[in-house]
């Protein structure tokens, strides 16, 4: 509390009881920014010289601050020394009706306290706005193996050999899709305690979902052709296809089946081409191109959901 702001004062009832002096009494122990009474709440007290009784309505042994317009990532140490205090005066702080106190990155709350506070020490909040964390980020993960394109087949007719499946979408959550915190009390152990007179809106912040695609399956090998040309191998996830072997055999040109192009993140392969058949004019016989493997199967996305930030972190068991 504070002394009173009119009537008569009492050194020894006023003024000593709520800077905490102890016997004998002197003055000049109540100097304006000595060490009763904090220079940045008591501005009007003088700080050598004459001291005018008058100057200590209002006055009050803690560090006052008021925060009267939006910001960001509101460090309560650092502002108590920048108004004059020190982090071994009490804080009085007030968050202004209408005002929001959030964050640039989820990776630091919206309000926090800071360290190096002495023993003994309150921050009092009375929060007539809100203090929101940041919210998390969507964001893309890491994708799954690309499967492996399948073989060509070899000559006469034989058949390329399938692609295997691409890799699922990976599981971790990009910590940019955590949400923030919104107060954050830093100080460990008792030396510090948070005081809400008025709790207002505390909210952390949403959490925000981590896409993880899957690996693209790879394409199946080509079919040899009904002679001696090979067909081509299927491409890796996400990449073409060789083409197949040609050439004139029995004066028919002939070509082994082109491989199957490796498929795009999640999506399957294609499957190989077959291979040409291949007739025999003079024992009058058709050699038949040989099947295409089958395309791999594309890995699954998934979609993850990072963590929601906390109201109330760090040291909350001395919130109240």
């Amino acid at each position: 509390m504070a002394v009173k702001s009119s009537g008569s004062l009492s050194f020894a009832t006023d003024i000593v009881g709520e800077f905490a002096d102890s016997t004998p009494h002197s003055l000049s122990e109540f100097y304006g920014g000595g060490s009763k009474v904090p220079a940045g709440a008591n501005p009007g007290i003088a700080t050598s010289g004459t001291i005018n009784f008058n100057s200590f309505y209002d006055s009050v042994a803690a560090t006052v601050l008021t925060i009267s317009s939006n910001t960001n990532n509101y460090d309560i140490g650092a502002a108590a020394i920048a108004a004059g205090g020190d982090k071994s005066t009490p804080v009085i702080l007030t968050i202004n009706s209408g005002v929001t106190v959030g964050s640039t990155s989820s990776g630091t709350a919206a309000m926090y306290t800071g360290t190096g506070w002495s023993s003994g020490t309150t921050i009092t909040i009375t929060n007539n706005g809100s203090i929101v964390g940041n919210s998390g980020s969507n964001a893309t993960g890491s994708q799954g193996s690309s499967g492996s394109g399948g073989s060509g087949g070899g000559s006469w007719g034989a058949n390329g050999s399938s692609g295997s499946g691409g890799g699922n979408g990976n599981t971790t959550v990009n910590s940019v899709s955590n949400g923030g915190d919104g107060y954050d009390h830093q100080q460990t152990g008792t030396n510090l305690s948070t005081i809400f007179a008025t709790a207002g809106t505390r909210t952390g912040g949403s959490a925000g979902i981590t896409t993880s695609y899957g690996g693209g399956g790879g394409g199946g090998g080509g079919g040899a052709s009904g002679t001696s040309h090979s067909g081509g191998n299927g491409g890796n996830g996400g990449s073409n296809g060789s083409s197949g072997q040609c050439g004139t055999t029995w004066y028919v040109y002939q070509c082994g089946g082109n491989g199957g192009n490796g498929g795009s993140a999640g999506n399957s392969g294609a499957g190989g081409g077959t291979g040409s058949n291949a007739y025999n004019q003079w024992d009058n016989y058709t050699a038949y191109g040989g099947s295409g493997g089958g395309g791999g199967a594309g890995g699954s996305t998934r979609n993850n959901s990072g963590s929601a930030g906390s109201a109330l972190a760090g040291n909350t068991g001395q919130i109240s």
